[in-house]
């Protein structure tokens, strides 16, 4: 935005120039002219017409001809700059809107990493809860298996101790 108004007010400033140039050489070729003929003459374009006149009433062609090509070459490149100034200041607002576009896309693009990343943070946690009850679920189980093992022996040694009739063991 601060862009687009420098260049409005160099515009500005560039236009005030070219209209005191404009202004100091219509009043060379027509001395008699008033401020507002002269403003009226530059707003209306048809200033190398006023030149051309002035040309056919002197005397010194040579010199008014060179004067009158001079300004008409001017004139015809400040409205070349004028034009292109015009398109440079739309291309600029073109740009200010895409940019302003973009910024709402990279908002959108920056809320979404910060779900990913708050997402991953509690996908860490589970993670993290899965593998403590994983273990846990591992240790009760070799705690089962183990237990298992030394009730198998117990019931082992006592059917043996039972079934084949050890002494101190009394059968009805």
């Amino acid at each position: 935005m601060d862009t687009i108004q420098r260049y409005q007010s160099i515009e500005t400033g560039y236009e005030n120039k070219y209209r005191e140039r404009v202004a100091r050489q219509i009043k060379i070729v027509k001395p008699e002219a008033t401020q507002q003929e002269v403003d009226a003459i530059i707003d209306a374009d048809d200033s190398p017409q006023v030149f051309a006149q002035s040309i056919i009433q002197q005397s010194r062609r040579g010199q008014a001809r060179a004067v009158l090509s001079e300004v008409e070459s001017r004139h015809s490149d400040i409205k070349k700059i004028e034009k292109t100034i015009l398109e440079l200041t739309q291309l600029f607002q073109d740009m200010q809107m895409l940019v302003e576009n973009q910024g709402l896309v990279i908002d959108d693009v920056e809320q979404q990493a910060q779900d990913t990343a708050i997402q991953m943070e509690q996908g860490d946690s589970y993670v993290k809860r899965a593998i403590k009850s994983a273990r846990a679920t591992r240790q009760k189980k070799w705690c089962c298996f183990f237990i298992c093992i030394i009730l198998a022996v117990v019931i082992a040694i006592l059917v043996w101790w039972f079934a084949f009739n050890h002494p101190g063991v009394k059968t009805n």
